[in-house]
């Protein structure tokens, strides 16, 4: 009867085991285990440092991301990586490690991601200690697959970005604009550059983009061996280059860091750090980095120690197409959209003004009578190159740059200015990459005719003044955290706090 008893026992934990799909043997992940986005399962580092599995989406419990967090911090779920930041997936999405060694994300019958590393001989995979998820081959000495090597939005301490790598904020969901960090390549040097990302179409492939970089530190020139920007465990962050990693240059340096850059070089598989540190891009484009305080004013949080731009009315495109302003505290930012153009659902940035876009006649005549311009005073713009039609600096009173875009039908704005005591009038064909404050210069925008424009934003000279602009309110430091609770076994299972 006992023997019967013990065997019935061993076949209901077979089963259980079996109907689970998963496997976490000290931070290890054998081949043929899964994940079920609708039972919140994770695999956890060996001490509990980091987890990877799925998690409920900021907008909806409905609706999963396939992620990396910190699973040692309790109240938090900040995520540091994700391969499908933008495509979110539904409760029956599954996580497979199959027996060939690929991890496929499926959501029904489409495939949303996968490691493409069904060919690499991989045997087994690690959720490493310091937010690393690798997948090895050849008796666990190589490394076919790691996450380090296709980063997200976020940077750990020890992981190396490359010339080839780039960080990527999340895109916004109205329009498809995003933004990111990547050495920006010169003909004699190259530095760290954050970058605004905009679909020149409706087709939001990578090579319908055009952007415009808005910050780059520092500047390296004829520099040999290869070049790598890292974050160290000590919360510096700088770039590394020479053959042996020996040259640095920091971008931040902690105060308490005594073991250099050089020390970060390919810590692929290294322990957790004793105080944790993120470098994450931000959706609105913001590079910040972050520590984590277990007593701030009797509170758990993290807390920012550096951001690439103190000015958020710096960051291109912050606003969208829109003008960013700053209030008198300088702790509080605002988003006014120009003249004709507005914004999408709950989104802060404003789109661009498509009613006067591409508006030509059969015979590409202009269209005057349609359209008249606003004038927004003491304020420049944003534009890339392939943005500009062309720069009639022959026109030297501010009214006609005004007039000559009026005059262009491929025209939707011009900016009159002073460059070394010269005019300048550039006219440009859209609107992308928003404005920031100058004195001496005149935004001129094409409205539609029959359009009520404001006398806002800057100082805007128009005959109609009766619509109130839309301002909204950005805050200057962002982070996003997720409430968690966890329980640990065997396979580990995430559940919701209620």
């Amino acid at each position: 009867m006992a023997l019967c008893f013990i065997s019935s026992v061993f076949a209901l934990l077979l089963l259980f085991v079996a109907e689970l799909h998963v496997c976490v043997v000290y931070g290890s992940v054998i081949l043929g285990s899964r994940l079920l986005a609708k039972e919140k399962q994770a695999w956890l580092s060996n001490n509990g440092t980091f987890a990877f599995g799925f998690t409920p989406t900021v907008d909806s419990n409905d609706q999963y991301q396939l992620a990396i967090w910190f699973a040692q911090i309790p109240g938090d779920r900040t995520l540091v990586w994700s391969p499908n930041i933008n495509s979110p997936v539904s409760k029956d999405a599954i996580l497979e490690f199959d027996t060939t060694g690929n991890l496929m994300l499926m959501d029904g019958d489409t495939i949303v991601w996968a490691s493409n590393t069904s060919k690499a001989g991989v045997e087994l995979a690690v959720m490493s200690e310091n937010g690393n998820f690798i997948l090895y081959s050849t008796n666990l000495s190589t490394i076919a697959w790691q996450s380090f090597s296709h980063p997200s939005d976020t940077l750990l301490p020890g992981q190396s970005l490359t010339v080839s790598l780039e960080l990527t904020s999340s895109k916004s969901p109205s329009h498809g604009r995003y933004y990111t960090l990547k050495m920006l390549q010169q003909p004699t040097s190259l530095s760290l550059a954050l970058t605004y990302n905009v679909p020149n179409s409706y087709d939001s492939s990578p090579e319908f983009y055009s952007n415009f970089s808005y910050w780059s530190r520092p500047e390296i020139s004829n520099v040999t061996g290869d070049v790598t920007a890292v974050l160290d465990k000590a919360g510096s962050f700088g770039i590394v280059y020479g053959s042996s990693s020996d040259g640095a240059v920091y971008v931040y340096k902690n105060d308490g860091d005594y073991g250099g850059l050089s020390s970060a070089v390919n810590q692929t598989n290294s322990n957790a750090p004793s105080i944790l540190h993120r470098l994450t891009l931000e959706v609105y484009g913001n590079l910040r980095l972050y520590r984590w305080d277990n007593d701030v004013n009797g509170s758990r949080q993290w807390v920012p120690e550096w951001a690439a731009v103190s000015n958020p009315c710096d960051i291109s495109g912050v606003c969208g197409s829109g003008i960013c302003n700053l209030d008198r505290s300088k702790t509080n930012a605002s988003c006014t959209c120009l003249p004709g153009t507005s914004t999408e659902g709950n989104d802060v940035s404003c789109l661009g003004n498509f009613s006067v876009t591409g508006k030509c006649g059969p015979q590409h005549e202009n269209l005057m009578s349609q359209f008249k311009i606003s004038r927004v005073q003491k304020i420049n713009y944003y534009f890339s190159e392939s943005s500009v039609i062309g720069n009639y600096s022959d026109k030297g009173t501010l009214s006609k740059c005004g007039d000559a875009c009026l005059s262009n039908c491929d025209c939707v704005a011009s900016v009159y200015g002073l460059s070394e005591e010269k005019a300048y009038c550039w006219l440009l064909r859209s609107l992308e990459f928003g404005e920031f404050e100058d004195p001496v210069s005149t935004l001129f925008v094409k409205v539609e005719a029959n359009a009520r424009v404001s006398g806002k934003p800057g100082n805007s000279s128009d005959e109609s003044k009766s619509r109130h602009d839309k301002v909204l309110v950005l805050p200057i430091v962002l982070s996003i955290s997720f409430c968690f609770s966890v329980a640990c076994c065997l396979s580990i299972s995430i559940e919701e706090d209620l």
